[in-house]
């Protein structure tokens, strides 16, 4: 018998932890030999084991690991409770990512800045938002790297995100797409508008989650006939608004001739994408 069977019959054992009476049902005969200990001839069968145990075995078992856990759901697509982006090729499970969240108080990206109190908020809290820009690196005035992302929740709004220290060494090289949570990051209001920006100084208060399942790339494309890369949530099929102005990226309407195509000053609607 391999020592993968020897393991599950192991684990079964242990899993059913107090689902089975403590104390068992009589030997069969011919089980104990002359001394009182269990004759051990050869192969003990586990079947006729697990069929009287069936009956234990309709809940929900504690996870063995969490790359076990991982590695059967990878790919599945979910929707996260907290954020709720719908998200893939998880490398945190939902399990562990609800004990990172635990006696903190979660703000949903869009939200942060109805919530704050001069430059900053109160409190430990966290946020989750999807990779949408990457910026260039940069060299900070005291010679340190860091680099400027944009974050985003797939909703046309997003907000600048430094990373700084380690934290920028850890994920730099990141693909847009990719989810993140943030913890007790620094907020700052821009000068002019109500838009504000985050940074981030530890590798600690920055946690990949996994992959977004609805992020494309704009396939439109300007007046000038360049292709547009903007990112999009392909499940809406919108773009952001805000981008998509600046590079006069437009759409017909729908009962509009095509001559009219360059006359339409209305923000884009993306109906073809690529992931």
């Amino acid at each position: 018998m391999s020592n993968s069977n020897h393991q599950d019959d192991l684990d079964l054992l242990l899993s059913l932890e107090d689902r089975v009476l403590e104390t068992p049902p009589a030997s069969p005969s011919g089980y104990l030999s002359d001394d009182g200990m269990p004759n051990r001839s050869g192969y003990v069968d586990m079947s006729v084991f697990r069929e009287a145990v069936q009956d234990c075995l309709d809940y929900n078992p504690k996870e063995r690991s969490q790359k076990s856990e991982l590695g059967k759901s990878s790919s599945n697509i979910e929707v996260d409770k907290f954020s709720g982006l719908r998200i893939q090729n998880r490398v945190v499970s939902r399990l562990e990512l609800s004990n990172h969240l635990s006696d903190i108080r979660f703000v949903r990206l869009p939200t942060i800045k109805n919530l704050l109190k001069g430059d900053t908020l109160s409190g430990c809290w966290a946020t989750i938002g999807v990779l949408t820009e990457k910026g260039i690196p940069r060299t900070s005035s005291i010679g340190k790297a860091f680099t400027i992302w944009k974050m985003g929740c797939l909703d046309e709004a997003t907000v600048s995100l430094f990373l700084f220290g380690d934290a920028y060494q850890k994920s730099c090289e990141e693909k847009i797409g990719t989810i993140f949570a943030l913890f007790n990051s620094t907020v700052r209001k821009d000068n002019k508008g109500s838009g504000f920006s985050l940074s981030v100084y530890s590798a600690k208060h920055i946690l990949k989650l996994g992959t977004s399942a609805d992020i494309g790339i704009c396939q439109g494309k300007g007046k000038d006939g360049v292709a547009c890369t903007a990112v999009i949530n392909k499940n809406l099929r919108t773009g952001f608004r805000d981008y998509l102005k600046s590079e006069g990226i437009y759409v017909v309407k729908p009962t509009d001739d095509r001559t009219n195509l360059t006359k339409s000053n209305r923000p884009v609607k993306v109906l073809s994408v690529k992931d």
